[in-house]
């Protein structure tokens, strides 16, 4: 409308969710779906982890299996589970973001978190959707006000598997 445009007729509608990761163990979980068959898209945790957009990683999943085209069913699989796991790790940031956001913030202000974020310039913002935030992103990203409690956005950084051995509160 904002355009000047009109709508003559909704055709559809969709509704969905997207999957955020807070925490996890890649290799126990991609273990137990293991076999001769590959998992991909959001069954092979390629998206993610705090948008669950799962389309750039489906294209990278794609070069692979081209890549890997000779390969046996049981090789792609480990193939595609190696770069799962190997994403994982270098996606992190993204997670403890997530535990913030999820487990420090009241839902009704979890808002006031993503307004912040909207405010970050605009090239962030689009290495951060790209999975490609850089160190100095990061750090632009939690540095400031926080919108939430330092104390709780601090433990609710912590992975579970940490905070169930290390903090008794």
């Amino acid at each position: 409308r904002a355009c000047g445009w009109t709508v003559d007729a909704v055709v559809r509608r969709e509704r969905g969710v997207l999957p955020v990761a807070l925490d996890g163990d890649p290799r126990r979980y991609l273990a137990e779906s293991a076999g001769e068959a590959a998992q991909v898209g959001m069954r092979g945790l390629f998206f993610h982890p705090t948008t669950g957009y799962s389309f750039p990683d489906a294209t990278k999943v794609a070069e692979i299996v081209a890549d890997e085209i000779d390969l046996g069913g049981e090789r792609l699989a480990t193939r595609l589970r190696d770069h799962a796991v190997s994403l994982w790790g270098e996606r992190s940031f993204y997670r403890l973001l997530n535990r913030m956001l999820f487990r420090a913030a009241e839902p009704d202000q979890r808002y006031r978190v993503l307004e912040r974020f909207y405010r970050l310039p605009q090239p962030l913002i689009e290495r951060f959707y790209a999975g490609r935030t850089t160190l100095s992103d990061k750090a632009r990203i939690i540095s400031g006000k926080p919108p939430v409690p330092v104390w709780r956005a601090l433990k609710a950084a912590l992975p579970a598997r940490i905070k169930e051995q290390y903090v008794h509160a």
